[in-house]
């Protein structure tokens, strides 16, 4: 697929494939597929049988969870440079969590058996798929201490910067990022009352550091969010 190979694709700017070596990441590449979605379409769901993997090319996807009594509720967003995914293909067990785009969104599908191709041709390949794996339980565990966080102005703070991929630092190219989840979403992300958000949201958009619209936030300046935390 030659319009997805260029040194220009996200995939291979920023995220788990960037930092693979370059031959791993011409296999992988090589392998993908170009798949669209609209927005709420769902990409797999709880329970479906393992399978390939995705990298966000363009657009947002929703990831969802029903670990236990209450769900599925969204628990994470992703965007462009992210892969999901992994953990079936490596596990060979059902989908643990559930996809879905959140807007108009383009990913490349490294099928299962393309997975395996790659593998076969070095069996070392697995470590290198398992690091996608490892990325998340990175996020995972910044998950659970950011939870720690006593103030709950500082919990949604940090939780809102997790979601736009700032949590610990900003990239070079600083531009907006948009986070496309609801008030309510974000509200039990943080484990803050609705109104607790509102009012944090109100006060980093009257300085500039947010923009609000419907179902969609719009962080304008992380370094400003992050040095909150600090002080």
């Amino acid at each position: 697929m030659r319009d997805c190979v260029g040194p220009d694709n996200v995939v291979l700017q920023r995220g788990w494939l960037s930092e693979m070596p370059p031959a791993f990441q011409c296999s992988v590449m090589e392998r993908c597929r170009l798949q669209h979605y609209g927005p709420k379409e769902s990409i797999y769901s709880v329970g479906d049988p393992p399978g390939g993997m995705y990298g966000l090319i363009t657009g947002g996807v929703g990831i969802s969870v029903a670990p236990h009594e209450r769900g599925p509720y969204v628990a994470h967003f992703m965007k462009p440079g992210s892969w999901f995914g992994e953990a079936a293909a490596i596990s060979g067990e059902p989908r643990r969590v559930g996809v879905a785009a959140t807007r108009d969104t383009d990913l490349l599908h490294l099928p299962l058996h393309g997975i395996h191709e790659i593998v076969r041709e070095d069996p070392g390949n697995w470590r290198l798929f398992a690091l996608a794996t490892m990325r998340h339980l990175d996020l995972a565990m910044g998950t659970c201490d950011d939870l720690r966080i006593r103030d709950p102005v500082n919990r949604c703070i940090a939780t809102i910067l997790r979601l736009g991929g700032r949590r610990q630092a900003s990239p070079a190219d600083s531009s907006p990022i948009e986070i496309d989840l609801s008030q309510d979403d974000i509200a039990v992300l943080a484990n803050v009352a609705r109104t607790t958000l509102n009012t944090v949201l109100r006060d980093l958009e009257t300085t500039g550091r947010v923009e609000r619209s419907y179902r969609r936030i719009r962080i304008l300046v992380p370094t400003a969010m992050r040095a909150m935390l600090r002080d």
